[in-house]
C-alpha cells in the first residue's frame, strides 16, 4: 500500500543505509580536500632569518610560491638598527645591482626598487619582528637601507651598500 503524497514509507534499515552513504560521501569529500594548497588560511611556511656582522643568515635560496611567515632578528653584538626590506627584482637585475645603486645614491636608492608586501621595519639589536607575506613566482632580494657603523656612529654607508642583502627565487 502506498502512503499519501506519492512517497513510499522507508524502513528503518533503508534509512540507516541512506545515512551511511551520506556519511561516506562527506568523509571522502573531506579527505580529498586535505591535499589542496589553494586555501588562503593555510599555515604559512615559517622562516627564521637573522642579521649578524651586517649579513643576513637563514634566508633560503629558493622558496615555493605561497604564504611565508618570516621571523627577522637582529643578532648583532653591538647596538645598531637594521631592517629587512623584501624587493621584487626586475628582469635582468640582481641583488648586487641594488648594492651598486646604494653605493652610488645612498639611502635615496631605496625608492628605485619595488618593495613587496611586508615591510619588516627597523629592528634594534636583540629585537625581532614577524611578517607574513604571499610570494608569487619570481626573483627577489632582501636589503637594509639603514645607516650606521659597528662603533655606534649613526653616520655611515647604507648597510646594503656594504653587502647586507640576499637574493632568493620563488618557484
Amino acid at each position: 500500500m502506498r502512503a499519501t503524497g506519492g512517497t513510499r514509507p522507508r524502513s528503518r534499515k533503508a534509512a540507516m543505509v541512506g545515512v551511511a552513504v551520506v556519511s561516506a560521501v562527506m568523509l571522502m569529500a573531506t579527505g580529498c580536500s586535505k591535499g589542496r594548497t589553494t586555501n588562503t588560511a593555510a599555515t604559512p611556511n615559517l622562516i627564521q632569518v637573522f642579521v649578524q656582522q651586517f649579513r643576513y643568515h637563514g634566508m633560503p635560496a629558493t622558496l615555493s610560491a605561497g604564504y611565508h611567515q618570516i621571523v627577522f632578528k637582529n643578532n648583532e653584538s653591538f647596538p645598531i638598527t637594521h631592517e629587512m626590506i623584501p624587493i621584487a627584482l626586475p628582469a635582468g637585475k640582481t641583488a648586487a645591482d641594488i648594492a651598486a645603486d646604494a653605493k652610488a645614491k645612498g639611502p635615496d636608492s631605496e625608492d628605485d626598487w619595488l618593495h613587496i608586501a611586508g615591510d619588516f621595519g627597523s629592528v634594534d639589536t636583540g629585537a625581532s619582528i614577524v611578517e607574513t607575506m604571499y610570494l608569487p613566482p619570481g626573483n627577489y632580494a632582501i636589503a637594509c637601507w639603514q645607516t650606521g657603523k659597528a662603533n655606534g656612529g649613526e653616520n655611515g654607508p647604507t648597510h646594503v651598500s656594504i653587502g647586507m642583502y640576499a637574493s632568493f627565487t620563488v618557484t
